[in-house]
Parts: C-alpha cells; sequence; structure tokens
C-alpha cells in the first residue's frame, strides 16, 4: 500500500536500497487508529535474493529492551509487584554490598553507571552466572550520575523479572504482552520453519555463511536466545499492533495491557541534569541519533541489526523502520537515512493529516 502522500518517502527509500546503502527496508506509519502507510523495499537474504515482505520478521536487536522489558515493568509497577526506586537489591542479594545505591530506575534510564557490555561468549559464562559477574564489577560512574547506555542494565531488568514473576522472559511477554494483543508473530528464537520468513543478518566467518532465522548479538545466542537486552523477533504488522497500544494509552482492542499512567510516566525526562534526555527505557526528543529536525517532540529506540521507531507525541503517531542493515557489514551507519526518513515522513503527514 502506498499512498501518494508518502511518495517522497518511497523515492527516497527506494533509492538508498538501489545504491545498496542497506539490502532491504520494511516501513510503516501508523497513527493510533490504522496503518497509513507501509511498504517493502529490497532484499530479507540479498545473496540468496529473497525479498522483503510486510509479513518479514526482523531480528530487533535492542528493541527487546522496549518492546519486551519494559512493557513487563510497567505491567508488573501497575500491579503493585515493584516499585522504580526499589534498590535491585531486593530482588537480587548478590547486589548488597557493592551496588546497593542502584535501583530500578537507574537500569531503566542507563544511569546505573555500568560499563556498556562483558562479552559473556567469550569468558563462556553461562546465563545463571550473569547477575554474580555483573554483581562483581565495579561501577565505572557513581548511580545517577551519568548515561551510559549498558546492555548490562537490561540483562538484570530481565532477570529482576523472571524472579518476581516465576516464569522465563519469553514466556512472560507472550503469555501477558504479545498474545493479549494479537501479535502472532513476536517472539523470542523463531521456529525453524520460520527462518525463510527472516530477514538475515551478519556474515559470519567461522560459518561461511550469514546469521539467520537465528539472534545475532552475541550475547545473546551464548544465552539461548533470550535476553532483556536483546533476542526478540518480530514485523512491522505486529509492531503496528503494539505502537497503536501505545498511542492509544496502553489500550488494543478494547483491552488494557499497560496503564495510562505508566505509559506516560515512561516518557518522561529522568536525566536532563545528566544533559542526555532519556526517559524509562526510550530514548526522548532531541535525540541526535535518529529523531531528524522535525520529530524532536517524541521518543523511540534503535536495534543493532538497523532497526528503529520512533513516536512522535505531538501529532500522535509513530514512524517503523525495519531494514537488515547489518547484512552488507556491522560497519555500514543508517543513521543520516534514518533521520532523512523521519523528516519525510514528518512533513507528508503534516501535509496530509
Amino acid at each position: 500500500m502506498v499512498l501518494a502522500n508518502f511518495e517522497k518517502v518511497t523515492q527516497f527509500i527506494g533509492k538508498m536500497v538501489m545504491e545498496e546503502h542497506v539490502p532491504g527496508v520494511v516501513i510503516g506509519v501508523t497513527t493510533a487508529e490504522k496503518t497509513l502507510y507501509k511498504q517493502a523495499f529490497g532484499y530479507a537474504h540479498y545473496t540468496e535474493k529473497i525479498k522483503m515482505a510486510d509479513e518479514t520478521i526482523f531480528d530487533l536487536a535492542s528493541l527487546t529492551k522496549v518492546i519486551a522489558v519494559l512493557p513487563s515493568i510497567l505491567q508488573l509497577l501497575d500491579e503493585g509487584e515493584l516499585e522504580l526506586d526499589d534498590p535491585i537489591a531486593y530482588y537480587l542479594p548478590q547486589f548488597k554490598k557493592n551496588h546497593q545505591d542502584i535501583t530500578l530506575k537507574h537500569l531503566l534510564t542507563h544511569s546505573s553507571g555500568f560499563q556498556p557490555e562483558i562479552k559473556f561468549y567469550l569468558n563462556n559464562i553461562s546465563d545463571h552466572d550473569t547477575i554474580d559477574t555483573i554483581a562483581q564489577i565495579q561501577e565505572k560512574k557513581r548511580p545517577g550520575e551519568e548515561v551510559i547506555y549498558s546492555d548490562l542494565n537490561f540483562i538484570l531488568l530481565g532477570k529482576i523479572i523472571e524472579k518476581i514473576v516465576g516464569m522465563s522472559l519469553a514466556a512472560y511477554t507472550k503469555k501477558f504482552i504479545f498474545d493479549p494483543l494479537g501479535m502472532k508473530n513476536t517472539y523470542f528464537n523463531p521456529p525453524s520453519n520460520q527462518k525463510h520468513r527472516t530477514a538475515a543478518t551478519e556474515l559470519i566467518e567461522s560459518l561461511n555463511d550469514y546469521r539467520w532465522g537465528e539472534v545475532h548479538d552475541e550475547n545473546t545466542l551464548h544465552f539461548g536466545g533470550v535476553s532483556g537486552h536483546a533476542g526478540l523477533f518480530s514485523t512491522l504488522e505486529d509492531l503496528a499492533i503494539f505502537s497503536r497500544m501505545i498511542l492509544n494509552g496502553g489500550v488494543m482492542n478494547q483491552k488494557r495491557i499497560i496503564s495510562p499512567q505508566s505509559i506516560a510516566l515512561s516518557t518522561n525526562t529522568y536525566t536532563k541534569q545528566l544533559n542526555l534526555n532519556r526517559g524509562l527505557g526510550w530514548e526522548l526528543y532531541d535525540s541526535p541519533s535518529f529523531s531528524g529536525q522535525f520529530l524532536q517532540d517524541g521518543f523511540g529506540h534503535t536495534g543493532f541489526t538497523g532497526t528503529s521507531i520512533w513516536f512522535s507525541k505531538k501529532n500522535n503517531f509513530s514512524t517503523i523502520l525495519l531494514t537488515n542493515r547489518v547484512h552488507f557489514g556491522r560497519e555500514r551507519n543508517i543513521s543520516r537515512m534514518r533521520r532523512i526518513i523521519h523528516n519525510l515522513v514528518a512533513i507528508e503527514m503534516s501535509d496530509a493529516y
């Protein structure tokens, strides 16, 4: 479906694919009521010449943080199972000795002070031992002192969710988020029979093949495909459903998933004094990475594989941009492409709606 008023968006993405900035793109623009524009370009697997489609399944990478972990935390907040100012040591006693001042809010806003990552897979540290390993490291900064984007924060949040609910993150999100929303193609560890619907990611030299149908992130792969920081797969249509739930204040198909209070809370600015606007999980407002010049009124997130979602608060719509940019190598930067696409969407939405 291509509406005339999105012609500039279509032309620009077509040009980016033709010039091989990315092998393929699936884009959608949705309001609280419906998807206004969706289009697929290029290839889900370039060498196999498998074309992108509306139904292509993408490795969301770090979008896992805001599509799986954040809504789980907000649901548990709504149920009175947690409080954002709780110290994480309340749930994970291993942190009482060295990290007693770190709270759930610090993890959610990436202001815990933890380093960006630990390569658990290189050191053969099992998923079971991640909590003890993180508890033993020294913070780079004091909690609340600086924003350091860190996968460790959301690995820990995933573990805390599992401890509270008594089931895996994959099982909880399926039962309480994805199934109620009707997100039928959103899951960790895609079924093997869906491989050819999945956008292939990076060429792995040791395999002499592309990572295809399994998670790209090395730590998550080492953990068995499920983690709080990466591992979720989804499609444009499922993310449009999720977006409409957010835009409707936590309701979709007359089902309350998250309270409107928690939706609003997640997009408040908690780190403005640190000169970087972050909400709970979300990047906010003047995000230099991908909001563009005309959509600096909202919130969103990116994924390393080439995925992103951005919400405009002012105009109440979201732009879902899914690519497999690492298929051409992880050095391929698409930040400029994202910003231009968001600018064109903003202009065309203002003209038409």
